[in-house]
C-alpha cells in the first residue's frame, strides 16, 4: 500500500515537473519571435537617461548586438576562423584589396565583410564622435588568381595598408548560435543565469557577466582559462543543472566557449563602465544637486551645470575610459591563459597511510584529519566536523559586501545566492573528483564563494595533498580504512 502511493506520489511529482518545464519551453518559444536584445545591467539603470543612452551605444559599438555579435580586436577572443586575417593593401582609390600570398576562397557569402584591424588609439583619434566601433567594409567580388578582393562602403578613417580580418566574427557568431540553442533558457540572452528555466534550478545558472567562474585550474587572482570553459561544457557540474555536452564536437565546445568568454567580456566593461560613470552621473548624484539647493534658480543652476559637465565627459572621456576598461580586462583574461597562472603542484600525493610528507611522525590521513578540524583552517565550522556540510556557519547570519546582514542564516556567494557548503560523505564534487581537482579547490578556493583560497593562506602541497586523502576518506573513497587505522 505504501509503495504504491510512493509510486503514486512520485508520478505526479514527476508529471508535474513534466508539465512546468513544457510551459517553460512554450513560454520561451513565444518570446523567441521578439527580436532578442542584451537586457539592460542593474548598474546601468542607476544612471542618468543621457548616460544610460551612451552607455548602450558604446556596448552595440564594441560587442553588437544578439544577432549580430562582435568582438574587439584588442581583445583576447577568438572571434574568427584560422586564416581569416591577414595583410591588405587598398589599391588607389579604387577600393580594391591587394592580399598577395594568401589563397582565397572562390567566393565569399552573401553579406561577408572585411574589418580594418588598426590600433584602438588611432581609432578613437580618427573618429569624429570618438568611436570604438569597427571599421566595416562589404565584399563584392574575389579574384583568387590576382589575390583581390573587391570591397564597397570603406570608411574613411580606413588605412591605406594594415591588418585586414575578412568575416572577422565567423565563429563568434557560431558560438551565439549553439549557446542559443543549448544554453539560453537557463542563462538567459545575455548571460545572467534568468533563463525562463533558472527559476526551476538550485543551484541557479551561473551569471556569466561578473567574468567569476567558479571552478577552474587558475592561481585566486586569474579568470577562468579557455581549458577551465571548454572542460565544464565536456563534462558539466556534477550535482546540479549543468549537463555535460559530450555530443557537441570540440569545435562546437571552442566556439561556445569563446561565447561565454565574450558575455563575459561584455558584462565586466558594461558594470565597470557603469560604476564608474554612477559617480558623478548617477540619479541618485543628480538627486543630491537637487536637495542640496536652496531655491528654483539655484536647481535649475544645478542643472544646467551637470549636463554641460555630462557633455564633456561623454564626449571628451568616456571612450578613452572604455579602452582602459577593456585593455585591462583583456590583460585578465590573457594572463588566465598562461602556464604562470595554472595551479600545478610539483609535490607529490602521498599514499594514505604512508607517513606524512608534511609531518613524517604521521600518517597523511592523520594529518590530513588534524588540519581539517584545526581552529586555524576552520574547515569545519563549514563542512562540519563529520563533512556533513552542516558547520557552525550554516546556521549564523553573515554579513553582506555592503555591511548588512542577509536576511537568510547561512553562507552566500559574489550574486548574492544562498550556498551550501558542500557534503563531504556524498562524494560528489562540483569541481570534479580528481585528486589534482580536489588540490586546486584548496590550493586556489572555489571563485564567487567563501571557500578560501588555502595555498595562499601559506598551507603547503604536502599539507594540502593531506587534506586530499582526508576528503576522500570522507567521501568513502578507502572503505577498507576505518578511524583506529590512523
Amino acid at each position: 500500500m505504501f509503495g504504491s502511493a510512493r509510486l503514486q506520489f512520485a508520478f505526479s511529482r514527476s508529471f508535474a515537473g513534466a508539465v512546468a518545464l513544457a510551459l517553460l519551453l512554450l513560454t520561451a518559444a513565444g518570446c523567441s519571435k521578439k527580436k532578442p536584445e542584451f537586457p539592460e545591467s542593474e548598474q546601468a539603470q542607476r544612471l542618468v537617461s543621457e548616460a544610460r543612452t551612451a552607455l548602450a551605444k558604446q556596448l552595440s559599438d564594441l560587442y553588437g548586438t544578439v544577432k549580430q555579435p562582435h568582438a574587439p580586436h584588442w581583445l583576447p577572443i577568438e572571434r574568427g576562423t584560422e586564416g581569416s586575417r591577414f595583410t591588405g593593401k587598398i589599391a588607389g582609390s579604387s577600393a580594391v584589396l591587394d592580399v598577395p600570398g594568401i589563397e582565397l576562397p572562390e567566393a565569399y557569402p552573401e553579406g561577408t565583410r572585411v574589418e580594418f584591424l588598426i590600433p584602438p588609439e588611432d581609432l578613437l583619434e580618427a573618429a569624429e564622435t570618438a568611436s570604438l566601433a569597427p571599421l566595416l567594409a562589404d565584399v563584392s567580388t574575389v579574384n583568387r588568381s590576382q589575390g583581390k578582393l573587391t570591397v564597397s562602403n570603406v570608411p574613411a578613417a580606413a588605412e591605406n595598408e594594415g591588418l585586414i580580418a575578412v568575416h572577422p566574427n565567423e565563429k563568434l557568431e557560431r558560438g551565439q548560435q549553439l549557446f542559443e540553442r543549448h544554453c539560453v533558457l537557463c542563462h538567459g540572452v545575455n548571460g545572467d543565469g534568468n533563463g525562463p528555466q533558472s527559476r526551476i534550478l538550485n543551484p541557479r545558472p551561473r551569471d556569466l557577466r561578473l567574468g567569476i567562474f567558479k571552478y577552474t585550474s587558475t592561481q585566486p587572482i586569474n579568470k577562468a582559462s579557455r581549458e577551465d570553459l571548454q572542460r565544464v561544457l565536456k563534462e558539466g557540474v556534477a550535482g546540479t543543472g549543468m549537463p555535460a555536452f559530450k555530443l557537441l564536437g570540440n569545435h562546437e565546445i571552442a566556439a561556445v566557449a569563446e561565447y561565454v568568454r565574450y558575455l563575459a567580456l561584455r558584462g565586466e566593461t558594461e558594470r565597470q563602465l557603469a560604476l564608474e560613470t554612477e559617480v558623478d552621473f548617477g540619479n541618485e548624484r543628480l538627486e543630491e544637486l537637487m536637495t542640496d539647493a536652496n531655491s528654483g534658480p539655484e536647481r535649475e543652476q544645478a542643472k544646467r551645470k551637470f549636463a554641460s559637465e555630462l557633455k564633456d565627459y561623454l564626449e571628451e572621456d568616456f571612450a578613452w575610459i572604455t579602452l582602459d576598461v577593456t585593455e585591462r580586462l583583456g590583460d585578465q583574461w590573457m594572463a588566465a591563459d598562461s602556464s604562470a597562472a595554472i595551479v600545478q603542484p610539483t609535490a607529490q600525493r602521498t599514499e594514505p597511510l604512508e607517513p606524512s610528507a608534511a609531518d613524517p611522525d604521521v600518517t597523511s590521513l592523520a594529518n590530513g584529519k588534524r588540519l581539517y578540524l584545526s581552529t586555524d583552517l576552520q574547515c569545519a565550522s563549514c563542512h562540519g566536523t563529520t563533512g556533513k556540510g552542516d558547520g557552525e556557519q550554516t546556521r549564523e547570519f553573515q554579513k553582506r559586501p555592503d555591511g548588512g546582514t542577509y536576511e537568510t542564516a547561512g553562507l552566500h556567494d559574489s550574486w548574492g545566492q544562498p550556498v551550501k557548503p558542500r557534503d563531504l560523505t556524498y562524494g560528489v564534487f562540483h569541481g570534479g573528483r580528481k585528486p589534482i581537482d580536489i588540490y586546486r579547490r584548496i590550493a586556489a578556493g572555489v571563485k564567487g564563494t567563501p571557500m578560501p583560497a588555502y595555498g595562499a593562506k601559506g598551507l603547503s602541497e604536502d599539507q594540502i595533498w593531506d587534506l586530499v586523502n582526508y576528503i576522500y576518506y570522507l567521501a568513502g573513497e578507502f572503505p577498507d580504512i576505518s578511524d583506529q587505522d590512523f
